[in-house]
Formats: structure tokens, sequence, C-alpha cells
């Protein structure tokens, strides 16, 4: 997720359609935790040896008839992942406030917060460390699936980190040939205190990864869908390494070093981008039959000026099922604006299309007027629903003249769902 995006973001038109103990020891016992099944597998192993889903993914409480309601979880500046029993009173409450979706991070800083055996293949943990997972035996996403079924949630996981991994995880120091680069010659960026790599989506190596990744998940949990956010690609400074540039100079028979902003570079980008979405949509939905892909990108045109995400492409080659614009902003005017966007209007009946409404970051929770008045408006529009950021900042944190009561009892009454025509 990222901050607001400026006013005054380059936005040219959309006119051209482009195709498509030690930490040592910790990990170790990561590793090898976490063999058993749990609630919520739902998985055999097909003939050739890779697993297959037993059933169709199951139906999403939220429809065309039904409005999403959802709220990312997130766990940072949160308790969430302590515990089963955190994780059971955020779904309770988020039952209480009316929402019917939950999107629980599930992959953050090269880990993941449940059994994957992909990683592990790839010198990772099989489960993330933190938050005692190891040691408790736990699987999170076993839990939340459980806690959907008994509070009516949705539960879609959340792939937060996307292509962002820590420089210092087994995964960037197995693979170091899977890294980007920038066109000033660095390899890593900070993100919030962390030095922080870029996977290669152009890789064929990395787009087997995630493949495996993300078909392990559909095939070992019954959800009804997974989701990748802006953080699925990489900044347009990137895209320096080695490998893309010969690949971009042998399909393109340019010679010269592009600019990050040159048109033909960031089409090309863009391309392969969306090539990479459509094998993961195929990819899925063969494992697990109707099962979603959900994005949640930034505003177009400025999520392909910055991050060569054309996600409106996706919509209409028809490889994404669902979509949450983050549209982060803190002024009623251009939060309309960009509810009344041409390309969203476009958009229409061909995806699931769903707003992302700030609720705040610590330690500025935005206020319950305003929210309501977003919310307001993304009804008004007509959007097939929205979804918070995040689940602290909605429901626990309070603006000034608030209290958790008041604040909760605030969030319940404007997420009801809406009267019956």
């Amino acid at each position: 997720m990222h901050p607001p995006v400026p006013p005054d973001a380059g936005r040219p038109p959309r006119g051209v359609s482009f195709a498509l103990p030690s930490i040592a020891l910790l990990a170790a016992a990561c590793w090898l935790a976490l063999g058993r099944g749990g609630a919520g597998h739902d998985h055999a192993v097909g003939a050739d040896g890779g697993q297959t889903a037993r059933a169709a993914a199951r139906t999403r409480r939220a429809s065309v008839a039904t409005e999403l309601r959802g709220v990312w979880v997130s766990d940072v500046d949160s308790r969430v992942m302590n515990s089963r029993d955190a994780m059971a009173a955020v779904a309770a409450q988020c039952a209480t406030a009316n929402l019917n979706s939950l999107y629980p991070v599930v992959w953050s800083q090269g880990e993941t917060f449940y059994p994957s055996d992909v990683v592990a293949a790839h010198g990772g943990p099989r489960i993330s460390g933190r938050y005692g997972l190891c040691a408790a035996d736990r699987d999170p996403m076993a839990d939340w699936i459980e806690l959907g079924d008994r509070h009516d949630l949705d539960i879609v996981p959340w792939f937060e980190w996307g292509l962002k991994v820590p420089a210092a995880s087994p995964l960037a120091r197995r693979h170091p040939e899977w890294l980007s680069g920038d066109d000033s010659g660095k390899g890593t960026f900070d993100q919030d205190g962390t030095t922080t790599a870029y996977l290669n989506f152009v890789h064929p190596d990395v787009q087997r990864f995630y493949e495996e990744l993300a078909v392990e998940f559909v095939t070992r949990y019954d959800v009804p869908a997974i989701q990748f956010d802006d953080h699925m690609s990489l900044k347009t400074s990137f895209g320096y390494d080695d490998y893309t540039l010969a690949r971009y100079r042998a399909e393109t028979g340019r010679t010269a070093r592009p600019a990050p902003d040159e048109p033909a570079w960031l089409a090309w980008r863009a391309t392969k981008l969306t090539e990479f979405v459509a094998r993961m949509s195929r990819a899925i939905k063969k494992a697990r039959p109707g099962v979603e892909l959900s994005v949640a990108p930034n505003p177009y045109p400025w999520s392909y000026d910055n991050y060569v995400q054309d996600w409106p492409s996706w919509v209409e080659a028809g490889l994404v099922d669902e979509v949450v614009v983050q549209v982060y902003r803190d002024e009623l005017t251009r939060f309309r604006g960009e509810l009344s966007s041409p390309v969203l209007a476009g958009l229409r009946g061909r995806a699931r299309l769903a707003i992302g409404i700030m609720a705040g970051q610590k330690p500025a929770p935005v206020p319950i007027d305003m929210i309501r008045a977003q919310t307001a408006m993304v009804r008004d529009v007509g959007y097939d629903g929205f979804v918070y950021f995040f689940q602290e900042s909605l429901l626990r944190f309070t603006a000034p003249g608030e209290t958790p009561e008041s604040r909760l009892d605030g969030i319940r009454h404007l997420i009801a769902p809406p009267a019956p025509p």
C-alpha cells in the first residue's frame, strides 16, 4: 500500500493498448515446523506428483447482488498475528461492524504467514519466524478460514509485499540473478527502514516461483480469491539489470540505454507485466477452478507511469476478477474526481470494481466523518463496494474527539448494508 498520490502526478491520457536462539536456528526450526495439515486445507496429490484441488473454489459472499465491505488486515502497527485469540477478536469485531470480507496479509518480507514448501525449497523458512508462528506450530491461514466461516466473512489472502523482498532475505541471497536494478546502478531501496530489493518479473525463474507459490496456496486452502496489490510490480526506475536490458534490446532492436520514462521502454515493461499477470491468472484457475484473482492498484495512469501497471488492460482481457483501486485522498473533491474517472467508468461490469478507502495510519487515523463521507460517495457513484486500509486505524485507533466505543459505533452504522430497493 502506498500513501496518497500527489495531485500533480503525471497523467497522460489512456490511449494506446499494449499486448498482454540464533536467527539461523530459528529459521531452521521454521523450515521443519508445521508439517501437518490444518483447518481449511483442501488438496490432493495429482498423478504427476503435483497438487491439484479437490473442488472448485468457494463462492464469494460479496457478489453482484451483495456489496463488498472489506478491510485489509495488516501485521504492521498491530498485534493481530500474535495469537489465535488476537485474530479471533479482529474477526469478531469486523463482523460486528458489518464487514463481509477480510484481506489478511500472508506474504511479507520474503516470508509466508502459512507453511510453504515452495519458499522452503528456495532456502527460506517454511513459515515466518515472527509472532511465534514456528514455536506455536500455528497456521494462521487455516485459522482465518475457520474464523471466516464462523463469522460469515470472505477470507481473501493478501500477498502484500508482491515482488519486494529484504535484500538480506534468503530468496535474495540465494538468487542474486533474480534481482532487478535501477537506472543509477543501485539494486536496493529503503522500505520503512528495511533495505529492500525487487525480484524481476521479467525473469522466467521469478515468474515460475510466484506461479508455484500461488498454485500451492490455492490448492492447499479453500479460499474464493487471492490478491496482489501495487507492489506486484517494480518502480519505473527499475528494470536495469543485465537480463532485462538484454531481453529488451533483443526484442525491440533498440541498443541505447532507455530513460525510465521513455514511452517504448515503459510500454515494453508494462506488456511483460501483463503477460506475467496472465500466466498467474491461468495457473491459479487451472489449479482451483473458479478461484478469483483480485488486484489492488493505484489509480490509472499514475499506476502506469510509476509502476508500469496497465491494470485496465488486465480487466479488458479478463485476467482479473476484482479490482480494488486505492483512492487514498484526504480531500473530498479529489476523492470524488478519482471516482469519476472515465477509465473506471469504462470498466464497469467487466470485473468487481471496488474502491480502497484510507482509514488512517499510525499515529493519524482518519476522522470517522471523512470515512463516512467517502463511503457514501462510493455508494452514490455505484461501485461494487469498498475496502478500508487498515483494521487498526478503522476499528481501534481514534481521531481527536473520538473514543474507541464511539468510533466502532460510527463504523458499524456507516458500514450497515444498504437498504434493498
